[in-house]
């Protein structure tokens, strides 16, 4: 799906290569420039750290109006994965362009633009050099939206072409989507229960005549720490994530589901016991359980941040979790598993991450110094979760 080259210059390629479970090497072309970048292609896909994605919109948006204008073609957007509202901020932000920059009705804009938000990524993977990744799992199942709405069959059509039949619509706009990426809440957990390996010591300062010390980082695997504590609390999150989903009435998965479509272990485990027909009665696995099938069964269990500033704290933590502090605040049901979490952090690393997100802080839900919860009515909101935007007042 590319559009007619540009004739100026030679074209720039290079190569990735993956490795594990998607063994391939794939010819790029790289942009000079954004505007290069949208007249190349029919369908632009985001997929960069979330805390990069206001700067990324901002700087190729005007390019995307400019471009509708002349071709008075469709633009497609993919988000992968959604978080933050990023599509109301870019959905905005082009609005507002579009009225300062041409005479014609907004409806003629909403008729070419469309923002397909995924809740999760459709692999999980590692990058192991400037040029290759090892992909660990292809996920079985990736939630989706489009803004301004496009019916399920449209949509399914060019995400398969491109990437299989691996999506699941979600009803409930990007309220669903919003609440189905769990990557951030869990993040939190595994954080939570495993700062100190992620903040390994400096050597301590010499003492008296004995030699200097070393503090070797030590690797340590992300699913097998997952214990049945860490496991617990991660459960505990993930229920306040879905009392937030039933209050809007929005249907959305589980942690467990999630672990089960990404990394592919079973939702039960047979007991010891038979039902009353004498088949094996089944239970369902904690997370933790889950967790330690994917280290010692499934061989794909990934290495666990050995950094502070890991993207689990640096991105997940302003850019997913708080979002989940406003709408259980907005419905009067706290999160507040999610909120002492970002305390407890913000205390860990001397900032405040309440407060440090930027596509939120755009649609005016982050304030100098706390959350703007009441910006928008609940029913603003849910008129944004089809549209794609909060309409002005």
């Amino acid at each position: 799906m590319e559009r007619a080259q540009p004739t100026s210059g030679e074209t720039i390629t290079s190569k990735i290569q993956s490795t594990g479970v998607l063994s391939q090497e794939f010819d790029v072309r790289i942009a000079r420039s954004t505007r290069e970048l949208v007249r190349s292609n029919d369908i632009l896909v985001v997929a960069l750290p979330v805390n990069c994605h206001k700067d990324v919109m901002d700087r190729f948006a005007s390019d995307i109006i400019e471009w509708i204008k002349e071709s008075k073609q469709m633009m497609r957007i993919i988000i992968s994965s959604h978080a933050s509202l990023g599509a109301v901020y870019l959905m905005q932000l082009l609005r507002s362009l579009w009225l300062s920059e041409t005479s014609t009705s907004l409806s003629e804009l909403d008729d070419s633009i469309r923002i397909t938000c995924w809740g999760t990524t459709a692999i999980t993977a590692r990058k192991t050099s400037g040029n290759s990744v090892n992909v660990l799992t292809i996920r079985k199942a990736v939630d989706y939206v489009t803004v301004p709405f496009e019916s399920e069959e449209d949509t399914n059509g060019v995400l398969e072409t491109l990437f299989g039949k691996r999506f699941k619509y979600r009803d409930g706009g990007l309220l669903a989507i919003s609440l189905s990426n769990l990557n951030p809440q869990n993040h939190l957990g595994i954080v939570l229960g495993n700062i100190s390996r992620m903040d390994p010591p400096p050597p301590p300062p010499p003492l008296n005549d004995m030699p200097e010390v070393d503090t070797p980082v030590e690797p340590w695997y992300q699913g097998k720490c997952i214990t049945p504590k860490v496991g617990r609390l991660m459960e505990a999150l993930d229920l306040e994530r879905i009392n937030i989903a039933k209050e809007l009435e929005i249907d959305v998965r589980t942690i467990y589901e999630h672990f089960s479509w990404s990394f592919h272990v079973p939702l039960e485990t047979p007991t010891d016991n038979n039902d009353q027909d004498g088949e094996t009665s089944m239970r369902p696995l904690t997370v933790s359980e889950m967790n330690q099938q994917m280290h010692y069964y499934k061989n794909n269990d990934v290495l666990g941040p050995t950094n502070p500033e890991s993207r689990y704290v640096m991105e997940d933590i302003p850019y997913g979790v708080v979002l989940t502090v406003i709408l259980g605040r907005l419905l009067n049901c706290p999160a507040r598993l999610h909120e002492s979490g970002i305390m407890i952090l913000s205390a860990m690393y001397g900032r405040d991450f309440l407060v440090e997100n930027e596509l939120l802080q755009g649609l005016g839900l982050i304030g100098e110094d706390d959350l703007n919860v009441n910006a928008y009515s609940l029913q603003e909101w849910k008129e944004m979760a089809c549209l794609g935007y909060f309409r002005e007042r």
